[in-house]
Formats: structure tokens, C-alpha cells, sequence
């Protein structure tokens, strides 16, 4: 399906989403768009060597779960009903694929695939990568799992390899050991860490199908791919990778297993987190698996990474004993796989009681 050993004609790109971060290598960052991440200070040599789209959102805003298109995929044409779910499971279903708004993303990844694939521009895209349903580092941003799903067939239609970096999703952050689960799709090359190991000790895996390896295979080492790293497959690592993952998908370790294991239970209270979205000083919420992100609501010119808004009620959080982390105006809390619902419901509380607090000192 794939070859390595091709004689290189054209300029080639990696197609990426906007908002996306894919670590802090040099070859990573140039696979993401502009961002605070991409700065001269933070790398110098920065050009960005990819074509990156801007993604449709999901959020509860208001006490309902919201689609928030760009313009640049037209959303006049979208029926009005089809950007406001009943309920967050709703996103992920997949009658959606036969919708007004599938067919639109389709029209719109044909046309951005077919102008980047045109042997006469001397550009073509050499690989899809996202973060699957969470971009997490730019902002813990949920992305319609419906434009992924199609983006995904639309890049396998074209031969294109699909890489799907986990490393912050995958091993059930977000209820599912994998959020390619979530998507109903296969992608060529994968990446995990985190969770895998539980984060007791740094491990990082890439996996790749059969056919990306094979393009790989060779006679010759230097055919190869001879980039690794001094910890590559350190036994302390490899341990508690074992351990964490029998941990995670043994119903007598970890008790937030349903479905017959395939899925966690709800993690966070659903009421509290659509009170949360109702107060005025709420833009969005996105509570799934184990993560809950909140974004404050500020002036456009206060947003962003840089912005210090958090502050404050973080500092009366940790006195509640809750630590959360602030990117820019969005915070969020994450909590483990096996942590108890209790834990997770007086946690969400006392959030919810200071949001409450910054509501009413400000005046909207």
C-alpha cells in the first residue's frame, strides 16, 4: 500500500488541524500550525510544513452540546437542527455519516485533498495527523468525531497515511482504551504514553500496521528508520505498562468499568457539569472520560495561552484541595481511569461552588 523508496518530485506536507500540538521535537513542530508552541523562543527554525485545516468544534455551552463550523466549510448550508445535540452520546453516533453535515465535510475535504494533491502545484501530502476527538495543548478542544471519521476515509480513499497520535487520549482518558474506538477507524501508525504506564515513569510506543512497516523493510540498515531513544524500552518502563494496563481492563481493579469492559462509566456528574456551562462566566465545558475542561469567559484580547485570568481561582482551588491545570483561560482536572465516582463528584463540586463565586463578583 505504501512505499518508502520513491524518488521525491514534489514538496511534500503533512495535512493537519489547526489547535493541534504533536510534542516538542523539531520534525513535531513543524507538523502543527502556528502557536504559542511555535514561537521564535520556542522554535527558531519554525515554518510549518504542512497544510492545516480549521476543524469544527463541540462543546457544552449553555446546559446543550453544541457544533461550532467554521465558515471556511460553509455552515449556511447545514441545517440548523444538526448543530445542537440531545445529549453528548448523540455526537458520536453514527447515523450521523448519512447527515446534511456529512455531506458537507466530504465536499470540503475533496476539494482541500484534490487542491493538495495536484501533481502540477508540486505538492502533495505525505500523511494525516491528528489527536483523535481531544486536541489537548491547544486548549482541550473537542473536535466533531464525524469530520475526523471522514477526513480519515477521505485520506485512506487517496492512499494517504493516517496517523493518529494518543499520547495524550489513548488508555482510556477519554472511556475508551483507544479514542480511535470513538471514531470507528483504523489509523496506519499510532502513538501512545501517559496512561499507558499509569504516570508513575515515562513510556512512549509508535505502532504501525503491516503495510507501513513492510514499506520500511529492507535489506540494508539504511533503509530503515534509525531514530530512537536512549530509554527505548527500559524494563521499569515496560513494567508498569504491564501492570497499569491489566490494571485498567480488570473489572476487580478498576471499578468504572461497563459495557462488558469496553467502555468507563460516566466519570463526571452530567448535572453539574450543564450547571457549570450555564453560568455566566462559562464559555464551554467538555467533560468526557476523564477529563473535564472549562473555559472562562473573557475578552478576546485576554484569551489565549498567555492569559494569567485563571490565576486567581486556581490559587482557591488548591486551598480546596483541588489542582487544576490552566491553559490560558481554560482550565481542566483529569482524573484516573480507577478513581473513584465519589472522588470525582466532590471534586467537580467545589469547582463548580468557586465558578460559582467568580459568576457573581463579575458583572456581565
Amino acid at each position: 500500500m505504501y512505499r518508502s523508496k520513491v524518488i521525491i518530485l514534489f514538496y511534500v506536507k503533512v495535512l493537519a488541524l489547526r489547535g493541534s500540538y504533536h510534542g516538542d521535537t523539531l520534525g513535531a513542530m513543524e507538523a502543527q500550525a502556528p502557536s504559542p508552541y511555535t514561537g521564535f523562543y520556542q522554535q527558531p527554525w519554525y515554518k510549518g510544513r504542512g497544510h492545516f485545516l480549521d476543524p469544527p468544534k463541540v462543546s457544552m455551552c449553555q446546559g446543550a452540546w453544541k457544533l461550532c463550523i467554521p465558515k471556511r466549510i460553509q455552515p449556511e448550508i447545514a441545517n440548523g437542527k444538526d448543530l445542537i445535540f440531545s445529549s453528548r452520546d448523540a455526537i458520536f453516533h453514527k447515523e450521523r455519516d448519512v447527515s446534511g453535515i456529512a455531506d458537507m465535510y466530504s465536499s470540503y475535504l475533496s476539494e482541500e485533498l484534490l487542491e493538495n494533491l495536484d501533481p502540477s502545484g508540486f505538492i502533495c501530502i505525505g500523511a494525516l495527523i491528528i489527536e483523535p476527538v481531544i486536541q489537548g495543548a491547544g486548549g482541550m478542544e473537542m473536535i466533531d468525531p464525524l469530520f475526523q471519521r471522514i477526513l480519515t476515509k477521505e485520506c485512506h480513499r487517496r492512499k494517504i497515511p493516517v496517523i493518529y497520535d494518543e499520547v495524550l487520549t489513548g488508555f482510556w482518558r477519554l472511556g475508551t482504551e483507544s479514542a480511535a474506538e470513538l471514531l470507528s477507524c483504523q489509523p496506519d501508525i499510532a502513538c501512545f504514553a501517559k496512561l499507558m504506564t499509569g504516570g508513575v515513569v515515562p513510556l512512549a510506543v509508535t505502532l504501525a500496521s503491516e503495510a507501513v512497516f513492510e514499506a520500511f523493510l529492507g535489506d540494508s540498515k539504511l533503509e530503515g528508520l534509525l531514530h530512537g531513544h536512549s530509554y527505548t524500552a527500559h524494563a521499569l518502563g515496560c513494567t508498569a505498562a504491564v501492570k497499569s494496563i491489566r490494571w485498567f481492563k480488570d473489572c476487580k481493579t478498576n471499578p468504572n468499568l461497563a459495557c462488558g469492559g469496553r467502555l468507563l462509566k460516566e466519570m463526571w456528574d452530567e448535572n453539574i457539569v450543564r450547571q457549570i456551562s450555564l453560568l455566566p462566566a462559562i464559555s464551554r465545558v467538555v467533560a468526557l472520560g476523564t477529563l473535564c475542561a472549562i473555559e472562562l469567559q473573557v475578552e478576546s484580547s485576554s484569551a489565549g495561552y498567555a492569559s494569567r485570568c485563571a490565576s486567581n481561582l486556581l490559587h482557591k482551588l488548591r486551598d480546596d484541595g483541588v489542582y487544576m491545570r490552566p491553559l490560558g483561560n481554560v482550565i481542566y482536572v483529569m482524573c484516573g481511569p480507577c478513581t473513584s465516582s465519589k472522588v470525582c463528584y466532590n471534586i467537580l463540586e467545589k469547582v463548580f461552588r468557586r465558578l460559582e463565586e467568580l459568576s457573581q463578583a463579575k458583572t456581565y
